[in-house]
């Protein structure tokens, strides 16, 4: 059940790549129209280049398809290279133009935000991670407020969940705006070429009921592999065919060696690491159970796959979920009642029903063409 690592699109790894409708063009150069890019709507996706495979690069890379399709040009800036953002700054001054920085550090926001404070256009920090609290209780109370001073310099603050908002110094709640990430619907993708979900599940591989998967960054112990696997281990005392497949991605360091070494002596767990897109989507299809026993979390974009992919997902309830996943405490024996029966229903409260990419419409004062309509997510 291994996978052959993919490599993730870069998305532009040259300071101030654009992309224009789908299509790169040089900085200054004309549109297939042949209306100057500088005249066009613009978004700037402040992020690291390339990112780390998970949710945010999926977000970020979804957003800019989107808002490409949408007539906008799309400008990528690298935050992970000095260099290249330094030298991205004289393209960054125009008058209709949205930026947008990626984080899940706060630390980002900080080094960021002189820049941010002085460009032109509208500003906001997306704050993708669930783990926010946890940096802001570990901060010293001069760091907190060196973070409530920088989140100032930008015109808003993105949250991919309420709990996220609710955890943020009170002078900054009033300033964010919880919107979900966005995950395109499948008419969109069948549009771009690639089979709609339901043919691809007609031409691939058949479901696996018993088959449950988890997803790992780097093995840390927040994102739950060890409780998947405690709790897969009780599953299979009812289902006996019941089998693990961890999707591990990022670094590939000594915390998925213990995992590895912890699964060598199990021959029902199988690990995969860095899949391409398409191999995790593969993988979500041939699911049964997508399992999400995390400590904390955002607003997770491969729960929102798995869920757009026919799977069941069953999630610990330390953080708000989408409507259709089943949610129980975090623990192993709890999870596995769930996966074999059934967990409470979310009803996606704490989430948003307004997206990244409507707010991203929104200010950049793009209208949403017939077919490119963003699913509730509640």
């Amino acid at each position: 059940m291994s996978g052959v690592p993919g490599e993730r699109p870069a998305g532009g790894d040259a300071a101030g790549e654009r992309v224009v409708s789908g299509e790169r063009t040089a900085a200054g150069g004309r549109t297939a129209a042949g209306e100057r890019s500088a005249y066009r709507a613009t978004l700037y996706q402040w992020a690291q280049v390339p990112g780390p495979v998970g949710g945010v690069t999926t977000s970020v890379e979804a957003l800019t398809a989107a808002v490409s399709a949408l007539g906008a040009e799309v400008v990528r800036v690298n935050t992970a290279a000095p260099p290249q953002m330094a030298a991205s700054l004289p393209r960054l001054w125009r008058r209709r133009a949205l930026h947008l920085l990626h984080i899940t550090n706060l630390y980002r926001a900080i080094l960021v935000a002189p820049v941010m404070g002085a460009v032109p256009g509208r500003t906001a920090v997306v704050l993708h991670s669930g783990s926010t609290r946890g940096q802001l209780e570990r901060m010293s109370p001069w760091l907190r407020r060196a973070v409530t001073v920088a989140l100032h310099a930008y015109d808003e603050i993105w949250a991919v969940n309420g709990e996220i908002r609710e955890v943020l110094p009170g002078v900054l709640r009033g300033r964010v705006r919880v919107v979900s990430p966005y995950v395109p619907p499948a008419s969109v993708v069948s549009a771009a070429g690639s089979p709609s979900a339901s043919e691809a599940a007609a031409a691939g591989p058949p479901r696996d009921l018993h088959l449950v998967t988890v997803a790992t960054n780097s093995g840390q112990h927040y994102y739950g592999a060890d409780v998947a696997i405690d709790a897969v281990a009780r599953v299979r005392r009812s289902w006996p065919e019941a089998r693990l497949w961890v999707l591990g991605y990022d670094r590939d360091g000594a915390e998925m060696a213990a995992l590895r070494r912890r699964a060598a002596e199990l021959d029902w767990v199988d690990i995969s690491f860095n899949l391409g897109p398409s191999e995790v989507t593969d993988a979500l299809r041939r699911s049964g159970v997508f399992l999400r026993p995390t400590s904390w979390d955002g607003d997770s974009v491969i729960v929102r796959e798995a869920l757009a992919c026919g799977a069941r997902v069953v999630a610990s309830d330390v953080a708000p979920r989408p409507a259709g996943v089943e949610v129980a405490p975090l623990d192993a024996e709890a999870l596995a009642a769930a996966v074999l029966d059934g967990g409470r229903a979310s009803d996606g409260a704490g989430l948003a029903s307004e997206t990244i990419l409507d707010a991203a419409r929104d200010a950049l004062g793009l209208a949403a063409p017939p077919g490119l309509v963003a699913e509730d997510s509640r």
